[in-house]
C-alpha cells in the first residue's frame, strides 16, 4: 500500500466516525462536524491527486491538541483517535 493510498485510507476511516453520532467541536477550529468533514473529503481528494501539502495539512490536522484531536476527545472516541494517529505516523 502507498503512503497515499494509507493516508486515504485513514481519512475514510475518520470520515465515517464523524458521520456518525454527533460530535463536539467547541474545542476545535471547526464551527461544526460539516466543517470537518468537508475539509478532510477535499484533502483526501488532493492527496489522490499526489498534493504534497495536502499531507502536511492532514498531519497538522493530527498533532496533539489539534483541531481533529479535540473533537475526538471532547467526543468520547479518543481510542479510535490513537488508533488513526499510529495509522498516520507509524513507530
Amino acid at each position: 500500500m502507498t503512503r497515499s493510498e494509507q493516508l486515504c485510507e485513514v481519512i475514510t476511516d475518520l470520515l465515517h466516525i464523524l458521520r456518525t453520532g454527533e460530535h463536539d467541536t467547541s474545542w476545535s477550529s471547526y464551527r461544526s462536524t460539516d466543517d470537518a468533514v468537508a475539509e478532510l473529503e477535499q484533502l483526501k481528494e488532493r492527496i489522490q491527486r499526489g498534493d504534497r501539502t495536502a499531507e502536511q495539512r492532514l498531519r497538522e490536522l493530527f498533532l496533539p491538541t489539534g483541531a481533529l484531536e479535540e473533537i475526538a476527545v471532547s467526543s468520547g472516541w479518543s481510542g479510535a483517535w490513537v488508533e488513526l494517529t499510529e495509522k498516520i505516523d507509524p513507530q
